[in-house]
């Protein structure tokens, strides 16, 4: 029986992933934990059990590794879905946020949950998006992000330049590709981690994906999305329980934001 988390199920694609999930798996072949900051039971099925997580805190995060490692012992899928876009308020306070959250918050699931679990074969999956592309960026920025030789630590330093861009308004002028892009950049970031911990864990698949453009609250800012949050769970369940030959550290997505296949390594 695989032990499988999912943060932000309480609602559009974290929901859509975990109904995915017991439908592929059959329900009973998984113990699935579905978190959320309300920890509200979804009626997803029965035997599911609803965690409560904040991923923007340290002590949410450290209490439910605590309670998985006494009651479930390891873990071997973790789908860090959770996340928030607020730069339609952009602002330096609402861009810190979203980096607390979106990377770092993901960040510290993944290093926080890593010794729990499954070697060999445990898997990550992070949830990045298309917005996540290097191409606006300076030459400079992009050469920081594409290294091989990127650490953590050299991706925070870059995360706090970035920050400080933002509170001088000099996003532009610093190689930032202008304001309003904190969720785009926190999503940079969380593909660049994707590729350190899987270099770091070689015997376990961590990799970030695309769910495409899909009908959710964060996925309406910017237009009529064209794709139901089951399409967008397709990438991200393939990820957690289908064949990927050993894949790692990698970015994957369709072709398109509207495509409705389940994802093949894209450069991002």
């Amino acid at each position: 029986m695989k032990t499988i988390i999912v943060t932000g199920a309480n609602r559009g694609i974290g929901r859509a992933i975990c109904q995915l999930l017991l439908t592929k798996q059959n329900g009973s072949n998984i113990k699935l934990l579905a978190a959320s900051r309300a920890g509200e039971d979804l009626n997803l099925g029965k035997g599911v059990l609803y965690p409560k997580l904040d991923i923007s805190s340290s002590e949410s995060i450290k209490a439910l590794a605590q309670h998985v490692g006494d009651k479930h012992g390891k873990v071997d899928v973790l789908i860090n879905n959770a996340g928030v876009n607020l730069d339609n308020n952009y602002s330096p306070e609402n861009a810190k946020q979203t980096l607390d959250v979106n990377y770092r918050g993901t960040l510290e699931m993944c290093q926080t949950f890593l010794p729990l679990l499954a070697r060999p074969g445990g898997r990550i999956i992070n949830l990045s998006s298309v917005g996540s592309t290097l191409k606006p960026y300076a030459n400079p920025i992009q050469s920081i992000f594409r290294s091989q030789d990127l650490t953590l630590q050299n991706l925070e330093i870059l995360s706090q330049e970035f920050q400080s861009t933002v509170t001088s308004h000099t996003e532009s002028d610093s190689g930032f590709a202008g304001p309003g892009r904190s969720y785009s950049f926190s999503k940079a970031c969380v593909n660049a981690f994707t590729r350190i911990l899987a270099k770091e864990n070689p015997d376990v698949l961590v990799n970030c994906c695309c769910p495409g453009w899909v009908r959710t609250d964060m996925g309406s800012l910017i237009g009529k999305p064209p794709k139901t949050v089951e399409d967008g769970a397709k990438i991200p369940v393939r990820l957690a329980v289908a064949d990927i030959g050993g894949v790692s550290g990698e970015y994957w997505a369709n072709g398109s934001v509207r495509s409705k296949e389940e994802g093949e390594v894209q450069q991002w």
